[in-house]
């Protein structure tokens, strides 16, 4: 870099590491690598990527090293400039022109797939590793003995490289695993399920097999117990492009599906997962390594390596069965998921679990000679994950039999064909289309700013088929129906809609089971509600003490 630079620098760092980005994935697991160096005032860190040779699933690294706030050089200074150390975790760029010795990371748990096409496997292309005789990287950190025999096979002389460091990422992930609840919650909302679809890019992935996976999920999943978010590869939009990842997923959006960014957050969403609905991926092994429910939705590939982990987990998962209904699959995924089932899995991913921030900083300080900081090496948890939950704007309610006990479900208004009893729709008053508003029974808003007694009426007339006009508030709901009756509903338990009392006033049912909760009331006109915290709908057999709900005239 310019000498003259260095008399506007404020810290006197000793050593310039250079980080080689050629992908979003990439980027993600180099991320968790340099938090090793976080706090170290000794080394400054720089990024450069090859615009001149981009990676075919390369598109977004610009944007979010923008974002980051990284400082970024050009390809042609960074081969010119003295590093003391660079990092890569892709074998693609001309890393034989780089002035530093080279730490090699795979950009996944392992080596599990081969180049599209051909039979190299992915980080290990020894045309790459080994340039005119001599080894580019000066250490390949692999997660397993059993990688290194891999590369030896490919590469003996690059396999003297070869040191087993273990998965930063998965000890990241282990590292927050006590958190669970915690994301949970910020993805999915209080006391609620979720329900993670994680597909990787090519015809072979969950995406690629069921495009219409994450419509359905959102569509017969019941909204109050339960919420859906997907992971994406950032291959599938770098192909296909953002606008029409957008475009094709819009419908499901609308319904309530979180779609969790590429760059970031997907760790969160995997650790907070209640089930995961994966494929042949690094994402579903970090799944099985955290011991989740998961079922397996992309096919065979063939760009997997036979005998990985990757085909062990293929061949060990339950299947999810595409023509089937969804949530009682979901639901016993979870409920008959055995603890430790993908133990032998995770074994043969990662052989020394917990030990990858150890072994890493020493290998990457002995490369700089630099002494190491003489706090513990160790990676920390993922901070909780940015993506706002979504809810939907329409919702279709209805009883569903369930024994000898009628259930209220409710699920995002979509097309999808619902085997409910006593179907209606509520619909937010400005959110919700004009469809839905049209063949709404109840019409409800959020804003607790508005003069509720004055504009329950106007919706009522605005919207001649609705029966009900309702304020959802924090704690309870206020509604009104088209003889100028004026209701408060609070329920017992802040985990539950206030929402969905006013569909009992529809339904004039005295009692039903709601989610996790029994709903009780006494008749239509009195309101008398309850409701039992805790128990699973179909097991609820108490019921905690009265809320009186007011019911005035007006």
């Amino acid at each position: 870099m310019d000498p003259g630079f260095d008399r506007w620098l404020t810290i006197g760092f000793e050593r310039r590491v250079l980080v080689v980005v050629r992908t979003m994935t990439t980027l993600n697991r180099l991320l968790d690598v340099l938090t090793l160096f976080g706090g170290d005032h000794r080394v400054q860190t720089v990024f450069t990527f090859d615009r001149e040779r981009p990676a075919i699933l390369g598109a977004g690294v610009p944007g979010l090293l923008e974002r980051l706030g990284a400082a970024v050089i050009p390809w042609r200074q960074a081969i010119t400039t003295e590093f003391d150390l660079a990092i890569a975790a892709s074998e693609n760029d001309d890393l034989h022109l780089l002035r530093a010795p080279v730490v090699l990371l795979p950009h996944g748990i392992g080596h599990q797939k081969y180049y599209p096409g051909s039979s190299v496997v992915a980080g290990l292309n020894p045309q790459r590793l080994v340039h005119e005789g001599r080894v580019v990287p000066a250490l390949i950190a692999v997660a397993h003995a059993e990688q290194r025999d891999q590369l030896h096979a490919a590469s003996p002389e690059a396999a003297e490289r070869a040191e087993v460091v273990g998965d930063p990422c998965l000890d990241r992930l282990v590292a927050g695993a006590h958190r669970a609840a915690e994301y949970r919650t910020a993805l999915a909302g209080r006391g609620k399920r979720l329900v993670t679809i994680a597909s990787t890019w090519g015809p072979s992935s969950v995406l690629g097999q069921h495009p219409d996976l994450p419509l359905r999920l959102v569509a017969e999943l019941p909204v109050d117990t339960t919420a859906v978010c997907t992971i994406l590869h950032p291959g599938i939009a770098a192909a296909h492009s953002s606008w029409q990842l957008d475009a094709w997923l819009a419908e499901a959006k609308k319904a309530g599906l979180l779609v969790i960014p590429s760059e970031t957050g997907w760790q969160t969403a995997i650790t907070a997962s209640s089930c995961v609905i994966g494929d042949e991926s690094s994402v579903s092994l970090y799944a099985a390594a955290l011991d989740l429910p998961l079922l397996m939705a992309g096919s065979p590939s063939p760009a997997t390596v036979p005998g990985s982990p990757a085909a062990m987990l293929a061949a060990r998962a339950t299947p999810l069965a595409a023509d089937r209904p969804l949530a009682a699959q979901i639901d016993d995924a979870i409920d008959r998921h055995v603890p430790g089932s993908y133990e032998p899995v995770a074994k043969q991913a990662v052989a020394v679990p917990g030990q990858s921030a150890e072994l890493l900083r020493a290998a990457c300080y002995r490369l700089m000679n630099l002494p190491e900081p003489s706090t513990p090496a160790e990676f920390t948890s993922y901070p909780v994950n940015p993506a706002a939950r979504t809810e939907p704007v329409a919702f279709l309610a209805g009883i569903r039999e369930h024994g000898n006990t009628d259930v209220l479900v409710r699920l995002p208004a979509t097309e999808v064909p619902q085997r409910l009893h006593h179907l209606h729709v509520l619909a937010h008053h400005t959110r919700a289309s004009l469809r839905e508003l049209s063949a709404a029974a109840i019409v409800f808003t959020d804003d607790a700013e508005l003069d509720f007694a004055d504009w329950a009426p106007v919706v009522l007339k605005q919207w001649p088929d609705a029966q009900f006009a309702a304020l959802r508030l924090e704690d309870r709901c206020l509604a009104a129906d088209r003889s100028g009756r004026h209701y408060e509903l609070t329920p017992a338990s802040r985990q539950v809609d206030p929402l969905a009392a006013v569909s009992m006033l529809y339904l004039g049912r005295s009692e039903l089971d709601f989610g996790r909760q029994r709903v009780s009331c006494s008749d239509s006109s009195s309101l008398m509600y309850s409701f039992v915290r805790g128990c699973p709908s179909r097991h609820a057999s108490q019921i905690s003490r009265p809320h009186a709900v007011r019911a005035d005239s007006s």
